[in-house]
């Protein structure tokens, strides 16, 4: 049988289906879509099975298939169309990405967040800048603008690790996209002034004309932004009383499409103007159904525009210039995640979140790929610069895609091994402490957020000794402004708990939000004190039995908890006794919620809570004066015989009665205490009540 070569059936496959597509423009499209959908399909798919980030295959299987690849899509007209499903990826991209960076935890962080932005915006920049300008031989504007599109990190590939492993709110995960947010920002503002700046010659009606429609722009920019500001959360409030699902949907994308085409009339880039209408929805009080809504369009525009940029990397230039691009892509990974990682470190943060939010921002942005592009049309940059800068961008997401789950164990290692920086800023921590106040037989708690606040205010009041470990300062100003003794530091490096008197403690509560800080921190406290009570804070199911295993003597889990007060107000609400309640909570607890979670529990223990629920309840019952029974002996209201409820004691006026006999005759306020079953105890309450009103 006659065989084929790899490079003859590449040819033919990619023949047919060119051939397939020339024959007409819809036709070549709608290839286009089902290439690209499809080839985000068996990626996402491929991924889920190994494990690995789905974005990191949507990049990989683009560049596969793309013009540059196997060459399902033809190098020609396929590349025009590719680009166009790149640019109306991003737009819904970064609608998503604006609806989700709301700017109120970055307000929060206060200047420290601002100067980590500032220092690690300005340090990239000039590094990259510099090396363009010497290296590449670029003009002084087109290095700048290179350097800050170099400079911003991919704000939907940090996003995407962040919510799937729910960790938005850790710490590291509010530095991370609060430094992005700001990255942002800068990229709009530098947008604007652009086409003035890209002017070759001072030429006055060049300026003019050039001053007069980015004033304009920035006018109409301003105006729209107040108004959407004060008409939005009428509008949307408006469409969600009176639409379903689909038209909340439909409101989003109309929305992101909405500020794409405002965008271009204002001459610039379609992804901006969505951006901007993301970030104005994100100031309304339905954001999180906006979110909610629009999250499997989130899915669908990841998977459109990485597979998408993946197709517009060519792989030619790796043929060509393999070495040097490699070596580009790699330096800039590692120079952003060391100057990220630098600057967060010189903001105040403690060193494993350094390197953590270091490893975060270490990948070419979505709004570098936009300066760029925008750079090109306006000849700052040369039109065949383009291409390499993409294929580098690329790079510097896959890379990222790899290295950004790995960032809790590389950041326990670089705190490991530079543990001399940590003891060395240590002491400095420790003067926050209150002169005088000797820890002994006291609870550290880790930790100053809602639940820590509380915790400290009742063992304020019940006299516990006790010492709060915060490395958030405006946490740590807020204690010291409630009176409890502070110390501002990384409750994870073993110099601050031993500052906090670990040696004497007689408990710890962890009630921080980092998954990876809680793991470290109890299993230092367990190492170094294995008698200490450690009590850990969870928002994750599958942290309970890890926590158990490194030291913890109880672990609160947010939802488990929860759930125990909704069941405990429901069985009130049908007159359980508070111990039968407190008992039914203990045997949820018990076992570490395994029952709560589904998993096979002790056959005596199910019984016993079977019998508890099954168990006969008391109740009291206030007399009123429209009853029936008023006035009448229990003999006479037969209660018992009538719904099998016994009254067993009658409170009057403050004495109890014990043991009532059936001539007792009952009077309008008596307390009676009755006991019977659930259903028994409903239809005494009925037999018992006045009769409804008549209208």
């Amino acid at each position: 049988m006659p065989t084929m070569s790899t490079a003859g059936i590449k040819s033919t496959l990619a023949l047919a289906v060119n051939d397939a597509a020339q024959l007409s423009a819809p036709a070549h499209s709608l290839t286009v879509v089902v290439v690209v959908f499809g080839a985000a399909l068996v990626a996402a798919w491929l991924m889920r099975a190994i494990r690995a980030p789905t974005i990191l295959g949507f990049l990989v299987v683009g560049m596969a298939l793309g013009p540059f690849g196997v060459g399902l899509i033809g190098p020609e007209q396929g590349r025009d169309q590719v680009q166009f499903f790149a640019d109306l990826g991003l737009v819904m991209l970064l609608f998503t990405v604006g609806l989700e960076l709301a700017p109120e935890p970055a307000l929060r962080m206060g200047g420290r967040l601002l100067l980590a932005a500032a220092l690690q915006l300005g340090l990239t920049t000039l590094a990259a800048a510099a090396a363009m300008r010497f290296l590449l031989d670029f003009s002084w504007l087109a290095a700048w603008t290179g350097g800050l599109a170099v400079s911003v990190s991919s704000t939907a590939i940090i996003l995407k690790h962040l919510s799937d492993r729910d960790q938005t709110d850790s710490p590291a995960g509010g530095l991370i996209t609060g430094v992005s947010l700001l990255q942002d920002i800068l990229v709009i503002v530098a947008l604007v002034p652009l086409p003035l700046l890209a002017l070759a010659a001072p030429v006055q009606a060049h300026w003019s004309l050039q001053l007069g429609k980015i004033g304009l722009a920035i006018g109409v920019l301003i105006v729209v932004s107040i108004l959407a500001r004060r008409a939005m959360p009428a509008l949307v409030s408006l469409v969600f009383r009176f639409g379903g699902q689909e038209l909340m949907t439909l409101f989003a994308i109309v929305m992101a499409c909405v500020g794409a085409w405002l965008a271009s009339l204002a001459d610039w880039s379609w992804p901006l103007g969505s951006f901007i209408a993301g970030l104005l929805l994100a100031q309304t009080d339905v954001r999180h159904q906006l979110r909610a809504e629009i999250a499997p369009f989130r899915e669908a525009s990841n998977a459109l525009f990485f597979v998408a940029i993946g197709m517009l990397a060519d792989l030619r230039i790796f043929a060509q210039h393999g070495v040097a691009l490699s070596v580009a892509i790699g330096a800039t990974v590692v120079l952003k995640t060391v100057l990220g990682s630098a600057a967060v470190l010189l903001a105040g943060w403690p060193l494993r979140l350094a390197v953590t939010a270091g490893l975060g921002l270490c990948t070419i942005s979505e709004f570098g790929y936009v300066l760029m592009k925008e750079a090109g049309r306006l000849q700052i940059i040369s039109p065949d610069f383009l291409p390499i800068f993409i294929t580098w961008a690329v790079g510097t997401m896959v890379l990222g895609a790899v290295l950004v789950p790995t960032a809790a164990p590389l950041s326990a290692i670089a705190v490991r091994r530079f543990d001399y920086a940590a003891a060395a800023r240590a002491p400095l921590a420790g003067r926050r402490v209150p002169p005088g106040r000797p820890f002994a037989s006291h609870v550290i708690v880790v930790g100053y957020g809602i639940n820590g606040r509380n915790l400290a205010r009742v063992l304020k009041a019940t006299r516990i000794p006790f010492v709060v470990i915060e490395f958030n300062r405006a946490n740590a100003r807020t204690a010291r402004e409630d009176g409890s003794p502070v110390i501002v530091g990384d409750a994870a490096r073993m110099e601050i708990l031993t500052r906090g008197g670990l040696s004497t403690a007689r408990a710890v509560v962890v009630s921080i939000a980092d998954r990876d800080a809680t793991r470290r921190i109890v299993a230092q406290v367990h190492r170094a004190q294995p008698d200490v009570y450690v009590l850990a804070r969870t928002r994750y199911v599958a942290e309970i039995e890890t926590l158990h295993r490194l030291g913890a003597r109880q672990v609160i889990p947010e939802e488990f908890e929860t759930s125990i007060e909704i069941f405990a107000h429901v069985l009130r609400e049908f007159a359980v006794p508070d111990n039968v309640i407190d008992q039914q909570i203990t045997l949820v607890r018990a076992g570490h919620y395994g029952m709560l979670r589904g998993r096979p529990t002790d056959r005596d223990l199910r019984a016993e809570w079977l019998q508890v629920l099954e168990a006969a309840v008391t109740q009291t019952y206030l007399l009123a004066s429209g009853s029936a029974a008023c006035g009448r002996t229990i003999r006479d209201i037969e209660l018992r015989a009538r719904t099998g409820v016994t009254i067993v004691a009658v409170t009057r006026h403050g004495q109890p009665i014990a043991n009532p006999q059936p001539d007792f005759q009952l009077m309008a306020g008596d307390v009676l205490v009755l006991v019977g079953a659930h259903r028994q105890l409903d239809d005494a309450r009925a037999l018992l009540d006045p009769p409804a009103p008549t209208a």
